[in-house]
């Protein structure tokens, strides 16, 4: 019912939802790197969908890394989140195969890894944040 009663009427949804997704779980540390990672793959499709229509990056741009425990298929894995993605394997950094310690809840959870996306352009870096900070100004008026 929730869902039904909620009225999204916005021009710019999905402009305001990707920066605010990033300022949540993008990286922020390196200027001239844009960085999104997250193991929620709907989570990573938005996010493909934010950068492709409204940060318009060009698909060559794109690059992606995968973080999985070792006793995972990494080749099922890659597979995977280029379906999810749309970024060719050509376009993937290796794969990082942590040790799996006691970790057998992050193997249930996330049984794919997490996936990291990465466009290295330092003008839709500041970009981003300049638009997260129009966001935060928006509410402290």
């Amino acid at each position: 019912a929730a869902r039904d009663n909620f009225e999204i009427n916005t021009d710019n949804i999905l402009a305001i939802l990707g920066a605010s997704l990033y300022w949540a779980e993008g990286g922020k540390t390196q200027r001239g790197l844009v960085r999104f990672s997250n193991g929620d793959p709907k989570m990573i499709k938005l996010m493909m969908i934010f950068f492709r229509n409204v940060c318009k990056v060009p698909e060559n741009k794109f690059r992606a890394h995968i973080h999985i425990p070792f006793s995972l298929d990494y080749h099922a894995s890659e597979e995977y989140w280029s379906g999810i993605s749309q970024i060719p394997l050509a376009q993937f950094f290796k794969t990082y195969r942590k040790p799996d310690g006691n970790k057998e809840s992050l193997r249930k959870t996330l049984p794919y890894g997490t996936f990291d996306i990465y466009v290295c352009d330092t003008k839709l870096f500041l970009t981003i944040q300049g638009w997260i900070e129009k966001i935060v100004l928006s509410f402290n008026d």
